[in-house]
């Protein structure tokens, strides 16, 4: 395989990596940056980095993160190997942004070790952007809503909820809860030190904190907090040095009736590898969960997230949507914004037919997948005045090709079959189908006639 090929194979294998990440940028830029491809077969991939103390922290903490990336992006499950490709410093790997992050505060202020301030603590991680106000209440979120409420008007008082333990899949607003009630408590009284973090970056400043010899100012910033908030938290199992200085920070702080909130996409009793003092130490306040968004609930989560884009949607639509998107809040917003963006690049008010054909990839239509995989095979003939006969056979004539390559991109599209199904169907391997998908979409940056193709075809498709 060419190194055109394999930077190619990588290009999507990081795309994904950064989709799917949960991390902070700058933990992924630690941990990821200098990742890349050094081989692939129909059953290895084998992925490398230049530090042994990465290879090792990447295998331990994050393989199975990699893996589902890299059979996500392929489409297929090889087995999936780390190597280290030439053992470095710690401090010499990380590249030169990075760096600078590590060497910074979280909005920059320099975070010189003998010069530690109070208002690095006070204003950690908030996020003005997550409100009660402009949280979306039924019933699959209602308990999450009302205790979180509570606990903002009454941090680390006598309600029993300390800390708040907020499960759930993720994109439900388990997040959007934790800012909310930071937010509150912080406009209340602006000199609480709060801090809101995520556990990669609870776990990279202990890291940082380690490598720097100063524990001193780790276990003052967090100790001396007023708030504690971490999103995803399950990410410390499994870390027994994480769950050590987390298990010491969480007693100092529930000791000081100070209010912590956790949020997890599992309740502490799944957390398998996570120390049993510390799924005690979980349980003993309040648990609550957020479920899937009800019909209901996704209608006026529609409506509101509709008007606060300034996108005019008749409720036909509303309703259809609403109908068809019952997965999370996320995938909701994210097809709002894909309508959104269609609506103003063509200049035409949002109409069903549009939605329709604008966001295939959100909902299917009931049809047999064969069914469906020889209109979208006759369409594309017809659209490139080929025969579906010469789409499947050998031809590497130009528009013969083209129209190959399209119908691949399209079926994948629409139906998201994997790359091996497609290959069957077209009597093709999976590498050759997903080298053809990449081709489209690279050529679609650039040629406008390609994508109006591709959008009459969708279009007709869906009619």
């Amino acid at each position: 395989m060419t190194q055109k090929e394999l930077e190619m194979y990588y290009q999507s294998i990081y795309a994904m990596l950064e989709e799917k990440a949960t991390m902070s940028r700058t933990a992924f830029d630690l941990w990821f940056s200098d990742l890349h491809l050094v081989s692939i077969s129909d059953d290895k991939v084998i992925l490398a980095t230049p530090q042994d103390l990465k290879r090792k922290f990447i295998a331990d903490r994050y393989m199975d993160f990699v893996r589902e990336c890299v059979w996500d992006a392929l489409d297929y499950k090889p087995k999936v190997e780390i190597i280290c490709d030439g053992i470095k410093e710690f401090s010499e790997a990380v590249n030169p942004n990075t760096k600078e992050k590590l060497s910074k505060g979280r909005f920059g202020q320099d975070s010189d070790l003998k010069n530690e301030t109070e208002e690095e603590v006070k204003s950690s991680g908030l996020n003005p952007e997550f409100t009660f106000e402009n949280f979306v209440v039924g019933s699959s979120n209602q308990l999450a809503h009302a205790c979180s409420v509570a606990v903002s008007n009454s941090p680390g008082g006598d309600l029993g909820y300390n800390p708040l333990f907020i499960y759930g899949p993720s994109g439900l607003g388990k997040t959007h809860l934790m800012y909310a009630i930071a937010n509150a408590v912080h406009d209340r009284d602006p000199e609480k030190a709060i801090i809101c973090v995520n556990s990669e970056e609870f776990l990279n400043e202990l890291i940082d904190c380690v490598s720097r010899k100063n524990m001193k100012r780790f276990r003052d910033k967090y100790r001396k907090a007023d708030m504690l908030l971490i999103d995803d938290v399950q990410f410390i199992a499994g870390k027994p040095s994480t769950q050590e200085e987390f298990f010491h920070t969480f007693n100092a702080l529930y000791e000081a009736k100070k209010q912590i909130v956790l949020t997890s996409d599992r309740p502490p009793k799944e957390m398998y590898t996570l120390e049993e003092r510390i799924q005690t130490r979980f349980s003993q306040g309040m648990i609550v969960d957020v479920q899937p968004p009800e019909y209901e609930l996704r209608l006026a989560i529609l409506r509101k997230k509709s008007e606060k884009g300034n996108i005019q949607i008749p409720n036909e639509v509303i309703v259809f949507l609403a109908e068809r998107l019952n997965s999370n809040i996320r995938e909701i917003e994210g097809a709002l914004k894909k309508i959104g963006a269609v609506a103003l690049i063509n200049g035409k008010p949002v109409t069903l037919e549009m939605v329709k054909s604008s966001i295939p990839e959100y909902f299917r239509e009931n049809k047999p997948v064969a069914e469906t995989v020889d209109t979208i095979l006759e369409i594309t003939a017809r659209k490139y005045d080929v025969s579906v006969e010469a789409i499947l056979g050998k031809s590497r004539t130009k528009t013969i090709k083209t129209a190959r390559n399209v119908a691949m991109y399209i079926i994948k599209k629409v139906l998201d079959l994997s790359l091996n199904d497609i290959g069957k169907m077209m009597d093709r391997d999976h590498a050759t189908v997903f080298s053809n998908i990449k081709t489209v979409e690279a050529d679609m940056k650039a040629d406008d006639k390609l994508n109006n193709d591709i959008f009459e075809i969708m279009t007709e498709i869906k009619s």
